[in-house]
């Protein structure tokens, strides 16, 4: 009889049912349904309309305790034996009820599938309130250095990061690869940490190096390469949106916006602080030493999307905030605050009040310029000097300008009656300023009067001393730059629209890491600013910030290892990934600030690990354990990126040229690219070939015309912060790979540098070709086949040249050069 208490094991299913809807259901309806049977809002976040929804819980924990029924915290709150949980609140339940509840607990907790009541919190807890369980969740916690756990396995022991790796390998019952090869293992760290591969000769002489410290050798040689700076650069340029263009149809060019990238990669050569270069970015105009660098950082404001002709311009200048506020909070701390501009998150505990007091952070700012240059130019350019020293720089400019122009004047009256009183040879002679003077001294007295050439040789000399002069040759940066020192308010706005202006709010740090409020500047009489960004700027760099440290530890990881420990490495809340190692996350957080926020120490760390230094073979058993290598049992075979493979191919032409800095560069584009643009003729440039052989990073990077070889393998995105690259294997790749002109051209150089390195031995041409690809000697079977391959093209009519162009086209294709392990 079903109302009879039985055992779990005497009962069967559908019994079990049916005591649901008879003695169970209609207790529940009567008496919990009002407060835990809402279809949205639900007290204490608990449902009890659905199975999912009572093992699930609520605020305080799950109601069911399925190991130990008795324990269940469902039947504590039912029996009144905690007085601050007593459920239902107004009355005990008559004790009949009681004993039938806790039958069904015993039994399993039940349910009928045609009650059920899912309701939109069946599933999950709410995590966008703000309480205990939310302030709980691991992003959102102080960091503290974990203890190394001890392993029992030596080799693993030595290197703190090795330590955690195997400790929670063995939990999985998982085995580390080997080592890996000397050969594979030197190529793996010139790429991470240059971009480039190494030398034959730096391949022998690591493999011949038998010391203790080769590796380290080659670690400490290759942080010290300005070349680091680029490589570990770009990987910032991708994080700020970094491009040298408006967007939108006239993607017009950001001036001088090549001062911020070379700034990065000095800043990365210099190894800067994390926290200094954080500091700098946000607020470098704000320090109270001024430092040209500082003052060059904050072109990472200017970096974003402009529309130079908006519908609506206090809409504009929102969006324009809005890419400021994404940008900031992704980047330096892993969270999606843009989520909330509207409404509130969706997900995280951020409310729209929270974005919007950072966007108070940010509203003084001036907008990138309002339509022409000119505008641009008065909001965003400045010339790097102390701001005590700009007035009158610009002061100075002014007036030299106008002396400029005057001599130019007087030069251009008599250079045209010179032109149009001289015969064709004098005339051609002419166009050489070194023969102005001689040619008019020649003609003094006759169609030029002995004052004109006096004023001749005046204005001349004028416009030589002018066009030299510091004033009109002072370096000027896309900076930052403020209204004044007294911020406009700022307003929470209605679905994000800013003539729906709701409640007023101030600038504040965010709400769920419980930080105290920021202590704000009171503005200055004559200030070019009201000092809040340095005040932002600090609490990000701070030590007491849960998420910096955590999110530039993973970025470090991620750029090692193919992934970060947070794969979701812009996003560190509840709907990004999970850390596969929080441990070991919260270890090198903790690593990073004790080492004075330096990132070379950290790459080291990382780098003379086993972790790192393992092979990348599969083995059965783990690909079937672990097929995404989760638990770093291997290290991640990965491909070069778009920028290192087209930075590998010049190497090995040999035509590479490691100039640095400067304004950007412009490679070969076809017509047929070229024509897709809106304006084709102003849409590129052109430079020397030299230049347009410069690394990748140098590049200009228009919007609306991405450089095609860099856009066929992954390019960054350019509109928004991009913080992975995913890989694509796409057929347009492989034409590239062998129907570019820079690929076909590539081959060709090639070819001339074997037969100039090998002259006259095809098979060690072969060999020379595939060592320098693939950084290992030339195997015989690999020199057979190639040679077989030439042979193939001089039978099919090619001669000895272009086979051996053909052959060096494929080498440039192979797997192995476009791969790394």
């Amino acid at each position: 009889m079903v109302g009879a208490p039985l055992a779990a094991q005497e009962i069967s299913d559908a019994a079990k049912v049916e005591f649901f809807s008879q003695k169970i259901f209609p207790i529940l309806k009567e008496n919990c349904f009002k407060c835990h049977g809402a279809k949205e809002k639900l007290k204490g976040g608990f449902r009890i309309t659905s199975r999912v929804g009572l093992l699930k819980g609520g605020d305080i924990g799950p109601a069911i305790n399925l190991k130990a029924p008795e324990k269940s915290l469902l039947l504590t709150m039912l029996s009144y034996k905690d007085e601050d949980h007593e459920m239902p609140p107004k009355a005990k339940l008559p004790q009949a009820q009681i004993d039938a509840l806790t039958q069904w607990v015993k039994l399993g907790a039940p349910f009928n599938p045609k009650q059920e009541i899912a309701g939109a919190a069946a599933h999950v807890l709410p995590n966008t309130e703000i309480n205990a369980r939310t302030r709980a969740y691991w992003a959102y916690q102080q960091i503290q250095r974990p203890p190394v756990p001890k392993v029992a396995d030596a080799d693993w022991n030595r290197n703190a990061i090795d330590a955690f790796i195997f400790d929670q390998l063995k939990s999985k019952k998982l085995s580390p690869n080997g080592p890996a090869d000397k050969r594979q293992l030197i190529r793996r760290a010139y790429y991470d940490l240059i971009g480039l591969p190494p030398t034959p000769r730096e391949v022998e002489a690591f493999v011949k190096d038998t010391s203790p410290k080769a590796f380290e050798k080659i670690i400490d040689r290759l942080l010290a390469k300005p070349q680091y700076g680029e490589k570990w650069g770009r990987h910032w340029l991708d994080l700020v949106r970094y491009a040298e263009t408006n967007g939108y149809e006239r993607d017009g060019k950001k001036p001088h916006v090549w001062r911020y990238r070379d700034y990065v990669i000095r800043a990365f050569n210099e190894d800067k602080p994390y926290n200094r270069f954080i500091i700098e970015q946000l607020a470098g105009d704000e320090l109270e030493k001024f430092s040209a660098d500082a003052l060059t950082a904050t072109g990472f404001y200017r970096l974003g999307l402009w529309d130079d002709e908006p519908a609506d311009r206090e809409l504009a200048f929102f969006e324009g905030m809005d890419d400021l506020v994404r940008t900031t909070t992704e980047t330096f701390l892993g969270l999606t605050l843009g989520c909330a501009r509207c409404h509130d998150h969706k997900i995280d505990p951020l409310p729209t009040a929270d974005y919007y007091s950072f966007v108070a952070f940010f509203r003084n700012i001036r907008h990138y310029g309002q339509r022409g240059g000119d505008s641009v130019s008065k909001a965003s350019v400045r010339p790097l000097l102390p701001a005590d020293q700009r007035e009158q720089h610009q002061a100075n400019a002014k007036q030299m300008q106008e002396r400029l122009k005057k001599a130019q004047q007087t030069l251009d009256r008599i250079d045209k009656t010179a032109r149009a009183k001289l015969k064709a040879g004098e005339r051609d002679d002419y166009n050489f300023e070194a023969n102005r003077i001689p040619i008019l001294k020649k003609y003094s007295g006759d169609w030029i009067t002995p004052p004109q050439l006096k004023d001749y040789e005046v204005a001349l000399a004028e416009r030589a001393k002018l066009r030299g002069h510091v004033s009109l040759n002072a370096k000027l940066a896309l900076v930052v730059t403020e209204n004044s020192s007294a911020p406009p308010p700022t307003h929470i706005l209605k679905r994000g629209t800013p003539s729906l202006k709701g409640a007023p709010v101030h600038p504040a740090f965010l709400q769920i890491l419980g930080q105290p409020k920021p202590q704000l500047p009171e503005p200055a009489p004559g200030a070019l600013s009201s000092g809040r960004r340095t005040v932002l700027a600090q609490w990000i760099a701070s030590k007491n910030n849960p998420l910096t440290a955590r999110v530039m530890a993973n970025r470090l990881w991620q750029h090692h290892f193919g992934r970060g420990i947070v794969r979701s490495a812009n996003n560190f809340g509840y709907i990004g990934e999970r850390p596969t190692h929080p441990v070991l996350l919260d270890w090198l957080a903790a690593e990073l600030m004790a080492g004075d926020w330096k990132l070379k120490r950290m790459h080291k760390i990382i780098m003379l690990s086993r972790t790192y230094q393992m092979s990348s073979r599969g083995n059965k058993t783990a690909l079937t354990a672990d097929p995404n290598n989760d638990y770093f049992w291997r290290f991640n075979m990965r491909r070069l990126t778009a920028e290192e493979i087209r930075d590998s191919i010049l190497t090995l032409t040999g035509q590479l040229n490691l100039k640095m800095g400067g304004p950007a560069i412009y490679t070969e584009l076809p017509p047929e690219v070229l024509h897709t643009a809106s304006r084709p003729g102003s849409a590129w440039g052109k430079s020397h070939p030299a230049e347009r052989h410069r690394r990748s990073v140098y590049i200009h990077v228009k919007r609306s015309l991405h450089e095609p070889f860099l856009a066929a393998f992954d390019w960054a995105d350019t509109d928004n912060t991009c913080d992975v690259r995913f890989v694509t294997t796409v057929p347009t790749q492989t034409l590239t790979m062998l129907n570019s002109k820079f690929l076909n051209d590539s081959a060709e150089v090639l070819a001339l540098r074997l037969q100039e390195e090998q002259p006259n031995d095809i098979p060690a041409q072969v060999a020379l070709a595939l060592t320098l690809a693939t950084s290992r000697p030339a195997t015989k079977t690999d020199i057979a086949d190639g040679l077989k391959l030439i042979e193939h093209f001089t039978q099919k009519g090619a001669d000895k040249n272009k086979a051996l162009q053909r052959f060096c086209l494929l080498v440039l294709n192979l797997n192995e050069f476009v791969y790394l392990d």
